[in-house]
């Protein structure tokens, strides 16, 4: 079975890492640390993520031609429903110069059978003229709970152009099960469109095999890189990696 070897899994777990720094009490000095730990000498990360004040740092630090993108967060932690409010913060985490933006959708609302915030949210994000990157609608899958509203939720944001979806932000109290995530990547399959995944927060490597294999498993494993994949983790998991790869 695929990423059974621990090199190869650490290996492939650091080409798609989102290294995420998103704490309340996050300083400029630790988005600096983040920032020059995430080229490490065994390759570079796919992302820091980090809070919207710290954007301009985190491209400072990296510099206009690393490969690593900077990404922030919008509409987070809590998934509210004004959409001009959120289409506002997104533009401005763009144009202060990120690569990415991962917006939580109001979720709450579409439980309650809201079906236009949703996609009007989504579609004003993604179709804004300074957009660099992705946009990742943050679908709190675990938080959806019921396949079908988790399913209806990831046809809805594809459908109004997302090309990442993002399973859950860990903040919205229930966390997505493997199950879920299967039903997101069959989405993305079964609409033919060009759209990536990210999973977690996880926190170790071997909480990341099974979303690897599931990956392979539905996509295949030459669709796994940081353009379709990503896996959101922190300094921790990073220094297991860098642990394991230098063994």
């Amino acid at each position: 079975m695929a990423f059974e070897d621990r090199k190869q899994l650490a290996a492939k777990v650091l080409e798609v890492l989102e290294l995420t720094q998103l704490a309340d009490d996050t300083t400029e000095e630790d988005v600096r640390r983040l920032c020059e730990r995430a080229d490490t000498e065994h390759g570079p990360v796919a992302a820091v993520c980090v809070p919207q004040k710290f954007v301009m740092t985190a491209r400072q630090v990296l510099g206009k031609r690393s490969p690593i993108a900077v990404c922030t967060v919008a509409n987070w932690p809590r998934g509210r429903s004004k959409v001009d409010y959120v289409v506002a913060e997104t533009e401005i985490a763009f144009f202060e110069g990120a690569s990415e933006v991962n917006m939580v959708v109001p979720w709450r609302q579409f439980r309650s059978n809201d079906q236009h915030t949703l996609p009007d949210m989504v579609e004003g994000c993604v179709r804004m003229s300074s957009r660099r990157k992705f946009v990742k609608a943050t679908l709190e899958a675990g938080a959806l709970e019921e396949d079908f509203i988790i399913r209806e939720a990831a046809r809805q944001a594809l459908d109004s152009g997302a090309e990442f979806l993002e399973a859950d932000s860990g903040h919205a109290g229930r966390r997505c099960t493997l199950d879920q995530v299967r039903a997101l990547l069959e989405e993305i399959r079964d609409h033919r469109v060009e759209a990536g995944l990210k999973v977690g927060p996880v926190s170790t490597l071997d909480e990341c095999r099974p979303y690897l294999q599931l990956a392979a498993e539905v996509m295949g494993e030459d669709w796994i890189d940081p353009e379709n994949f990503r896996i959101g983790g922190k300094e921790p998991l990073l220094d297991e990696i860098l642990e394991e790869l230098s063994r």
